[in-house]
């Protein structure tokens, strides 16, 4: 499962879409 587009970035975590439509990825920080 690879990372494409950011699509949200907050103070605390980044979520990116997938290949798969019905998945994200959730990158947190801290």
């Amino acid at each position: 499962m690879q990372k494409q587009a950011e699509l949200y970035r907050g103070k605390a975590k980044t979520v990116y879409s997938t290949e798969n439509p019905d998945l994200l990825v959730l990158e947190f920080r801290n």
